[in-house]
């Protein structure tokens, strides 16, 4: 897609990742989100020490459409997709009428890039049916064995990891 201008997210982005961890999580309000604490986590506090991201905006109207983010767990306070409190967890949404143009390649190619100065790996959860496993598997992540496990809403998510 053209002219859509990419910048890093900042603090005074967080209704933009609100709205998109609507999209990555398929809920289908904010307030579904906002009431779930293993979703909260990705956006609550956004900016702390680890956390990067990108978002692709419309220039003429700064209207966001699409996000990736990466964020540091610990053992105890774990995302989805945690392998280790060294490896960032990508979290990743393009509105779902701006899917399949691109957006989400350049954003996850960006955001990678942005990674490799501080982090030797990222890693992931995606559900086993999501489409978005083939952008993920021809960027080279790869996934972890053994990872499957039934995910909040009954279906299959597996961890994935790439090294940088």
């Amino acid at each position: 897609m053209r002219n859509l201008l990419f910048r890093d997210l900042t603090y005074s982005d967080r209704d933009t990742l609100w709205q998109m961890l609507m999209y990555a999580a398929h809920e289908q309000t904010l307030e579904a989100v906002k009431s779930q604490a293993l979703l909260v986590r990705y956006v609550e506090n956004w900016g702390r020490a680890g956390d990067l991201g990108m978002v692709a905006v419309e220039p003429h109207s700064d209207r966001a459409l699409g996000a990736a983010w990466l964020r540091l767990w610990t053992p105890s306070e774990r995302g989805f997709g945690f392998v280790r409190d060294t490896t960032p967890e990508l979290a990743m949404a393009v509105a779902p009428e701006y899917r399949g143009k691109g957006i989400g390649t350049q954003l996850l190619d960006l955001v990678l890039e942005t990674a490799k100065i501080r982090y030797s790996e990222v890693s992931l959860s995606v559900r086993a049916e999501n489409p978005v496993l083939g952008l993920y598997d021809r960027v080279g992540f790869t996934k972890v064995a053994g990872s499957e496990v039934r995910n909040r809403v009954g279906g299959i998510s597996l961890t994935m990891v790439k090294k940088l």
